[in-house]
């Protein structure tokens, strides 16, 4: 009898990574306001230095899952830049919250460039410069190769004439340490998730020069990523999983809470800082502010093929996918919106889905992502997309 109880209770024990970050939030939430507990389940939170840490212990079963980047379920499967590892997402956790920070040196070179602020916050100073000081190595970071921040970056970059891969250098460096990189000036400057542009700011370390949301519009930031032998052998624990986080992303994305949240967030376990570094009240609340980072609300959760063809998209541009691939059917491995809706009750035929209509022709569709012809609609991703 006591095997057959112990049994039932690892059916019920999941073990999820996050990475010390503001849209870790849900994961920590689900945990500390018992919404996991709730839903039957007993979930054991691990906190991670990086974001290829969470990515392998994931592919070798130390994790059953974790708080990841939207395209990192899509990157391991496709076994991009790691061994091949088949993941998949049925939920997203959260839109936006990335920003590109450069350094107050280089701000000020970046100003004798500029014409007007437009200049700066486009990269067309920045462009200039690296014009007129050919022998000026400039270097920005990103916190992994396959993210929206590298993807973001490039686009923003790339928007101005300048050419990432040849122009500039850009290197990886886990969130937590981006700040300390930029003091050092081992980097002028960094594309990252918040709270690491708004903390340098403040610190007077840096200046924000642009958002994700304003070089894309509203875009699929973290998933919860899920090993697929896991979600096939564990499907009640993984439904009640995605409900728990759904119940969460609308704790979180509540107004009246924002102050227990960060008290919560602010602990040790979790993203070890003050209350005041997350938020210096109403005012100056950088969830709200320019990075626009959501985690409910309008189809935000909704794990749609139209993100998953974006990121891809992006992958193809920037030559991050080394032979032709059936986009299709990886989209629909990786991203799981039946069991999504399974979880909470939705019917699938809702979902607007670009890779469903008569008329997309997917060899066509990568030619133009390599061209930079493939945009997110004027309000996002979430929206659609526009092939020019």
């Amino acid at each position: 009898m006591n095997i057959h109880h112990s049994s039932c209770h690892n059916h019920s024990h999941v073990k999820l990574g996050f990475i010390p970050l503001l849209d870790c939030a849900p994961f920590v939430v689900a945990k500390e306001k018992g919404f996991f507990q709730a839903e039957g389940l007993d979930v054991e939170l691990s906190k991670e230095a990086s974001w290829s840490s969470i990515r392998d212990k994931v592919a070798f079963n130390l994790l059953d899952g974790a708080h990841m980047l939207a395209s990192m379920p899509l990157a391991a499967t496709l076994g991009v830049g790691t061994v091949r590892s088949a993941m998949q997402t049925s939920f997203t956790v959260s839109h936006n919250g990335n920003g590109i920070t450069v350094s107050n040196a280089l701000y000020e070179r970046m100003q004798r460039y500029a014409d007007s602020p437009q200049d700066l916050h486009n990269a067309v100073a920045l462009k200039r410069l690296l014009e007129s000081e050919k022998n000026e190595a400039v270097r920005f970071a990103i916190v992994y190769p396959y993210s929206s921040h590298n993807y973001q970056l490039r686009d923003w970059l790339a928007s101005a004439g300048i050419d990432p891969d040849t122009d500039m250098q850009i290197i990886v460096v886990p969130p937590t340490q981006m700040i300390d990189y930029l003091q050092q000036g081992e980097i002028q400057g960094y594309c990252v998730g918040e709270p690491w542009n708004t903390l340098a700011v403040r610190q007077g370390l840096g200046h924000m020069l642009t958002t994700g949301y304003e070089i894309w519009g509203s875009t699929p930031e973290k998933v919860l990523g899920i090993n697929s032998q896991w979600a096939n052998q564990n499907p009640e624990a993984h439904q009640s999983v995605i409900r728990a986080l759904d119940q969460a992303c609308r704790w979180v994305q509540a107004a009246e809470n924002r102050i227990e949240l960060f008290a919560l967030l602010s602990e040790p376990d979790y993203l070890n800082c003050t209350p005041e570094q997350l938020s210096n009240g109403p005012d100056d609340d950088i969830i709200a502010k320019a990075a626009q980072q959501r985690f409910s609300g309008r189809r935000i959760n909704h794990p749609s093929p139209n993100y998953a063809l974006w990121i891809m998209s992006q992958m193809w541009r920037w030559q991050d996918l080394a032979r032709p691939i059936r986009v299709v059917d990886v989209i629909n491995q990786v991203y799981r919106q039946d069991l999504y809706c399974q979880a909470l009750g939705l019917s699938v035929e809702d979902i607007p889905s670009f890779i469903k209509s008569a008329n997309f022709d997917e060899s066509v569709w990568l030619q133009g992502a390599i061209e930079g012809r493939v945009k997110p609609h004027p309000n996002g991703v979430i929206d659609g997309l526009i092939l020019d």
